[in-house]
């Protein structure tokens, strides 16, 4: 490992799966994890939130607009509070900024203040720009759960499972001007265990944490990794029609025991 931590930043949406790599990267003695980047985002950096809540319901129907509440808002209130992303940084003292675009002036003000050395991105719904990209000495990577280059694009989890896949992944790769195409550091395969798209999702990005961690030393002597090799393709936002093909082939968005366990954790956590 390095011999003085990396200085990280964490830019993440939230919800269970970013507090587990947050989780990680705050407990790690190679990492200083020196500010976090929070997406204020649903759909496109301006829009309201009433204007981007009708879209996304259009486009993607109620039933996938609850499981990406449940994904971010919810788990991020569920999950083993006070470990949730904005709960973390309050405790620990970590510079946040919540921001709907992380390229805007105040954004980019605020990594340049952070001084961090790498830039993360797990769970971040915004692309990251050349300016972002060119503060930290390390440059930036990102923790995506599939296999690239198979499934670019938001909810590879769905994707995957949609298809029938037997096995799922995750890829810790360098993030670059286009999203999701940069060169991969480490990657892991699991199986389909039956799990919903909110558990494997979150299981897949804590996942990917460690591996980044195992990474960290090769990343910080400015390994370039690997190029992905020709195919996959990019995926937006599922509709109700795909949604609805999800659940004939027998998988679930997320359960009710997902949360429960989620709370359950939360009241043994405040009981110690």
């Amino acid at each position: 490992m390095p011999n003085s931590p990396i200085r990280v930043l964490l830019c993440t949406s939230g919800g269970l799966a970013g507090a587990r790599v947050m989780d990680r990267l705050a407990a790690a003695p190679a990492v200083e994890l020196v500010g976090v980047v929070h997406s204020t985002r649903l759909l496109r950096a301006g829009q309201g939130a009433l204007a981007a809540a009708g879209e996304f319901l259009r486009r993607c129907g109620f039933a996938y607009a609850g499981y990406l509440w449940c994904s971010t808002a919810l788990s991020g209130a569920l999950a083993r509070a006070p470990a949730g992303v904005r709960a973390q940084a309050r405790r620990r003292g970590i510079p946040l900024l919540g921001t709907p675009d992380i390229n805007s002036a105040g954004a980019l003000g605020f990594v340049r203040r952070c001084a961090p050395a790498l830039l993360v991105s797990a769970f971040f719904n915004q692309r990251i720009g050349g300016a972002a990209l060119a503060i930290p000495a390390h440059g930036g990577v990102n923790i995506h759960p599939s296999l690239l280059p198979e499934f670019r694009g938001v909810d590879p989890v769905f994707r995957a499972l949609l298809e029938g896949r037997r096995a799922l992944g995750v890829s810790v790769h360098r993030l670059s001007e286009e999203l999701d195409a940069g060169n991969v550091l480490a990657a892991a395969e699991q199986a389909v265990d039956g799990a919903s798209v909110f558990r494997a999702t979150a299981g897949l990005y804590d996942r990917g944490a460690r591996l980044l961690l195992e990474a960290l030393p090769r990343i910080a002597a400015g390994e370039a990794g690997a190029p992905q090799r020709e195919g996959g393709g990019y995926d937006s936002w599922p509709g109700p029609r795909e949604v609805a093909e999800l659940r004939r082939r027998g998988h679930s968005l997320v359960r009710l025991r997902d949360l429960v366990g989620l709370a359950a954790g939360r009241a043994r956590e405040q009981d110690a």
